[in-house]
């Protein structure tokens, strides 16, 4: 007799999937895996020279290279003009069909204390980590329910929107004030299309996911490094980090799983989530969601006392070497 499977909620076997953020990091490893499991892949970025070695590489993992097909498209996605060109050149692309699946990766982390950076890096990050993927996710949304009511099938199969946050969404820490916020915004507007896209459900099902990695080791990592301050770095030593090959396998097992909040590491990503769940919506009944939120909110009461003493001790040594 074999072994029980669990259906699998995201199949990507002839699929056309549009990954933005896809010449680097994160998307260019989630390309890679989707290349691997069959799909068409659009990657988009702003720098052509790198969607071009990316596409090189993702194409060359091809399971059926001679059936799939890859392209990519040069953007700036923090224009919402472009986010109606990369809807009109991907379905033109792909036989005149809006693609299966979005994949927002594209972002930016720029960490400094509140009041030390720039005004202009607070729009820029909002800029860069929300409204790029916001833009792409109308565009696409509004895409699907126009081809759905022009041509309508029965049993349709679902649409995947998929949104990158961070584990910062849940447990904000000191140093993050920039990037926080739009991170946090992805994960609302996530649960609002949550629910919002059962308004189409008669046409077809349309499914919105949020990913939320930890510290990954990218060119963008190392980038952030240079403006982090001492007391973020202290207390991010309790995240080990992941590369983006093992993000991108988390988060497509928790896609084929059926999640929608998905996080990528381990434990800890876990009870980060099951703190902050909210109304949010929980995995198969939600027991062991629920359960896990109870546990959590105890030891968080003395998680974030620790963390505030030790910001409490880092600023009272800063101030003194002023």
């Amino acid at each position: 007799m074999g072994g029980f499977q669990s259906k699998n909620h995201f199949p990507v076997n002839g699929k056309t999937v549009v990954i933005t953020g896809g010449s680097q990091g994160m998307g260019k490893a989630v390309g890679r895996l989707l290349a691997e499991k069959g799909a068409n892949v659009i990657i988009i970025a702003r720098n052509a020279e790198k969607l071009e070695e990316a596409l090189k590489y993702i194409s060359e993992h091809a399971l059926k290279p001679s059936v799939q097909r890859f392209h990519y498209i040069s953007a700036d996605l923090i224009d919402p003009a472009e986010a109606a060109r990369i809807l009109s050149e991907t379905t033109a692309w792909n036989n005149n069909q809006p693609p299966d699946i979005f994949w927002c990766c594209a972002g930016s982390s720029r960490p400094g204390l509140f009041i030390d950076v720039p005004i202009e890096v607070l729009k820029e990050q909002m800029e860069s980590n929300y409204f790029s993927s916001a833009y792409v996710a109308h565009a696409a949304v509004q895409s699907w329910v126009n081809h759905f009511k022009s041509s309508p099938e029965p049993n349709q199969p679902a649409k995947h929107i998929i949104f990158t946050s961070s584990v910062l969404a849940f447990l904000p820490l000191v140093g993050y004030g920039p990037y926080t916020p739009t991170k946090t915004a992805l994960r609302a507007l996530s649960d609002t299309l949550s629910q919002e896209l059962l308004l189409y459900a008669p046409l077809a099902p349309i499914r919105t996911h949020t990913v939320f990695p930890g510290t990954i080791f990218t060119e963008g990592y190392e980038k952030e490094n240079l403006t982090k301050p001492a007391i973020t770095k202290k207390l991010e030593e309790g995240d080990a980090g992941q590369t983006p090959e093992q993000v991108a396998a988390a988060s497509v097992k928790g896609l084929e799983r059926g999640e929608e909040l998905i996080t990528t590491n381990g434990v800890l990503g876990v009870a980060m989530k099951s703190g902050m769940l909210g109304g949010s919506r929980r995995n198969g009944r939600g027991f062991v969601d629920t359960v896990m939120a109870w546990l959590v909110m105890i030891v968080m009461v003395f998680v974030r006392r620790d963390m505030d003493g030790k910001v409490k001790t880092w600023g009272k040594e800063r101030l003194g070497k002023r």
